[in-house]
């Protein structure tokens, strides 16, 4: 029976698949930029107002209000998860340009590498 230790995953993840939460973990002990991404699409699809079960397929370039029918609500709602996901504080100046889901996982990527430096 292989579970997470408390202190490797954040709460906020607690409703997502184990997929996810081991993705979480592998972004935590490995810094694997690819798991940020996994964690990053889980919490769009999740967050997505047309409804996650609308949403078949999601690539870097599936635009948030386009295709997924985000609003300023909406990405507000979205950001915020992330930033307690993440740890993060996630300026609007930092969101200007994000238009898919590849600008907004590289915008979490920048966030985490800045606040990795700081420490």
């Amino acid at each position: 029976m292989e579970s997470n230790p408390p202190s490797a995953t954040s709460p906020a993840l607690a409703r997502f698949p184990a997929a996810v939460l081991e993705a979480f973990q592998r972004y935590r002990t490995m810094g694997d930029a690819g798991a940020v991404e996994e964690v990053v699409i889980a919490a769009v699809v999740d967050f997505s107002p047309s409804g996650a079960a609308k949403v078949v397929a999601v690539s870097p370039g599936t635009r948030l209000l386009e295709d997924l029918g985000y609003d300023s609500v909406a990405v507000a709602e979205l950001v915020f998860f992330l930033e307690d996901v993440f740890d993060l504080t996630i300026a609007n100046e930092d969101l200007l340009g994000v238009m898919t889901i590849g600008e907004l996982r590289g915008c979490i990527i920048r966030k985490l590498a800045d606040k990795s430096g700081a420490a």
